[in-house]
């Protein structure tokens, strides 16, 4: 059996066909100009069309569906969106099991990245893991849980988790030591923006501090820290087997993840360890694809 995975960006349609063992067959993308619902259900369907033949794979051999879509998903309906702000409850997962004619289902973007790495990824040999994101630009921190391989919740947009206390000596973003505030890679710009440099990214702050620039390597620092002290509140409360670090938290790179690493050991209670597992994903650009065919995989062992 074989699974089309669609992730509908901002900018793009990345389509592929996903064997059921979660391995890319034949993958393409395409710019979006036109952002209506239709126009872009259209380039999903031309191009799973195009991947199926060049995987070889005949469309009788395809068992289902898997949608990614930023934005708000309720039973099949993407409610609202922002890439996307003339969208309102669009039926993503109807309309292409009527042009497509296999099961479909609709989930969110980030979630589907998610399931990329539980399926194929870092996560895939554990029951139990809580993931720590950010996308793209954005500072928003995404936390996700699996219990016993089932998405359990995930916590986004400045809310819950997001904005759990974790020192109680910063001011940020209107409360008291925010880990959202405190610790995204998004929020590096924040803490420069404060020396008055402007238009800086992430990215910046890590080259400075590989050039030795002092400032940006005792930023990076402290970030680390404020990830390391969240880890242990969330192994505390969850008792997950790992801790995966996707999107900017993975991209900046190996060091900055051994700093967390060793945050979380100088803060977890030596009392009481916790061997958790602390690591970055490792699926990819393609992990919105391939995790949008996890839920199509999924639903089809469920049905």
């Amino acid at each position: 059996m074989n699974f089309v995975g669609v992730d509908i960006g901002g900018t793009s349609v990345k389509v592929g066909i996903v064997s059921s063992a979660g391995v890319m067959l034949a993958r393409s993308q395409q710019d979006i100009e036109d952002r209506s619902p239709e126009a872009i259900v259209g380039i999903a369907v031309n191009l799973a069309r195009q991947c199926a033949t060049e995987a070889n794979v005949e469309w009788t051999d395809i068992a289902g569906l898997g949608v990614g879509c930023p934005g708000q998903v309720s039973n099949g309906v993407l409610v609202a969106a922002a890439n996307f702000a003339t969208w309102d409850h669009v039926p993503l997962e109807l309309m292409l099991h009527e042009r497509l004619h296999v099961p479909s289902v609709l989930v969110n973007d980030a979630d589907a990245a998610v399931a990329a790495e539980h399926w194929v990824g870092t996560a895939s040999n554990v029951k139990n893991f809580v993931m720590l994101s950010t996308f793209h630009t954005s500072t928003t921190l995404w936390i996700t849980m699996f219990i016993d391989r089932w998405l359990l919740w995930y916590v986004a947009l400045g809310t819950g988790v997001g904005f759990g206390v974790v020192n109680d000596d910063k001011i940020v973003a209107g409360g008291t030591g925010m880990i959202e505030g405190g610790h995204v890679v998004g929020s590096l710009t924040t803490s420069l923006s404060q020396l008055k440099v402007d238009s800086i990214t992430a990215k910046d702050v890590f080259d400075a501090a590989d050039a030795g620039d002092q400032v940006s390597k005792a930023i990076i620092e402290e970030v680390a820290e404020y990830l390391g002290f969240a880890c242990v509140n969330f192994c505390r409360t969850l008792d997950p087997e790992m801790i995966v670090l996707s999107g900017g938290l993975a991209e900046a790179g190996e060091a900055f993840i051994q700093q967390i690493r060793d945050a979380y050991t100088k803060y977890t209670w030596t009392k009481l360890p916790n061997p958790v597992i602390i690591e970055k994903a490792s699926v990819g650009y393609d992990c919105g694809i391939i995790g949008a065919a996890a839920f199509a995989f999924k639903a089809n062992k469920t049905n």
